[in-house]
């Protein structure tokens, strides 16, 4: 594969920002379109599946595709065709990724079928329609992270292209978090989630500038050096610095996920606020981005990656609390609205890292590994994250909708947060990477 100039960084970046957008929509507001919060139900908004049906369903299709990301994973990695190993993937996964994301907002039972908790078949459905989802954002997504690894030389080419990838994802998230619930008002939360998806277009630039040969009979790449599906996963997870970045990831992840998928309700029954405020309050996080990340940026390279990590992890969990002091029974003398576009600034910093963590670390893990042991896995390490990060996602959506149906759930949510990202800033403390760039002397 051909290393990318510096003017191609964009166009492989931006690919991102389609399926990171749809991906993102359906973690965030397929629960919040199948269980409505308590608000909307109160204007006439219909609870399409019961709360432990669904909670079940989304939690075995997680576990689902996370048994099914690991062969993909492999395949990729030692794919033999004419036109290269990453690419074929990329391109013949990117429709019936559209289809299946289409399907999951139409489900089966609706109108008088409809009981006040729903119907079981939804919750069926959608966990059926959803693991065909994840599958196939796999399928394009493993291949695509895989190739960073690939197409720069070394870690701070990395974090920077990740940077990219960063920019383009906080655009994904302006839309997930501010445009769609300014737009939910006027054309519901179905029609928000269709109207955004011509976004996937983006997915063309890495296509474009992955610049792949044929591996059939590759010389760079002999078939003596390609790994099996299960000897490839224990040398993943025998990976003492992999496994140290892994147990600060997932918990980092198991928090994040908590949060985005509770902000609505967060907004709605906790601040008190609209789902146009809620944009509001979303954009305070969002805009700061592009300039956190040149922060970030300068942090990286002079206190290193790692000390710049860490540092976030801290500021992310100041901001929950922040949050929590926007529950309007505290009746402070600050709006909810303001206390929480506060928390929003204060945590943006925090955003643009969690963006470039998880592109960036494991893709200089895998060259490191690549290096030792000569045998190129950049697919199976993003996999194993990702199955990694299904499973606590998964669990974090499932607690999240059962918490939920306690009075004072939703107050629960930013202190869980806040606890979750201390915990994850002193499991990253071993990290043996991420370590400043030294100067030439």
């Amino acid at each position: 594969m051909k290393t990318i100039k510096k003017w191609q960084e964009p166009l492989y970046g931006i690919g991102g920002l389609g399926p990171g957008f749809m991906y993102q929509v359906v973690l965030t507001y397929l629960l919040y379109y199948y269980r409505p919060a308590q608000a909307r139900i109160e204007t006439g908004a219909l609870v399409f599946a019961p709360a432990v049906a669904y909670a079940v369903g989304m939690f075995i299709a997680r576990v689902l595709d996370g048994v099914v990301d690991l062969p993909i994973a492999s395949w990729t990695d030692n794919l033999k065709s004419r036109w290269g190993r990453r690419r074929p993937m990329m391109v013949f996964g990117l429709i019936p990724l559209i289809i299946c994301y289409v399907l999951l907002w139409f489900p089966p039972v609706t109108g008088a079928n409809l009981t006040p908790e729903g119907h079981w078949a939804n919750a069926v459905y959608v966990a059926v329609v959803s693991s065909c989802y994840f599958f196939f954002q796999t399928f394009i997504i493993v291949p695509y992270l895989a190739s960073l690894s690939e197409i720069v030389p070394d870690e701070q080419s990395r974090v920077r292209v990740a940077s990219w990838q960063t920019v383009f994802n906080t655009i994904a998230y302006v839309l997930t978090f501010v445009v769609a619930p300014m737009m939910f008002e006027k054309f519901g939360v179905r029609a928000t989630a269709l109207m955004l998806l011509p976004g996937i277009v983006t997915f063309i630039g890495p296509i474009l500038v992955i610049k792949e040969g044929s591996s059939v009979g590759d010389t760079e790449r002999p078939k003596e050096k390609d790994v099996p599906l299960f000897q490839s996963i224990k040398m993943t997870l025998t990976n003492k610095t992999f496994l140290i970045y892994m147990s600060c990831v997932a918990t980092f992840y198991f928090g994040l996920q908590f949060f985005l998928g509770g902000i609505a309700f967060m907004g709605a029954d906790m601040m008190g606020i609209s789902d146009a405020q809620l944009g509001m309050m979303n954009a305070a996080a969002f805009a700061p981005v592009p300039i956190m990340l040149i922060i970030f940026n300068l942090i990286s390279r002079k206190k290193g990656a790692k000390f710049a990590f860490r540092v976030s992890l801290l500021v992310f969990a100041v901001a929950m609390l922040i949050f929590t002091l926007g529950w309007q029974e505290l009746k402070l003398p600050i709006q909810p609205l303001i206390i929480g576009m506060i928390a929003g600034v204060v945590a943006s910093f925090s955003i643009g890292a969690f963006f470039t963590i998880p592109y960036a670390f494991p893709a200089h893990i895998a060259a490191v590994d690549a290096k030792e042991t000569g045998k190129d896995r950049a697919g199976m390490f993003f996999a194993v994250q990702g199955v990694i990060n299904q499973f606590v996602g998964s669990l974090a959506g499932s607690i999240l909708a059962l918490l939920l149906n306690w009075k004072y759930g939703v107050i629960a949510i930013g202190p869980i947060v806040a606890i979750t990202m201390i915990i994850a800033f002193f499991l990253f403390a071993p990290y043996p990477l991420g370590q400043p760039v030294k100067k030439e002397t």
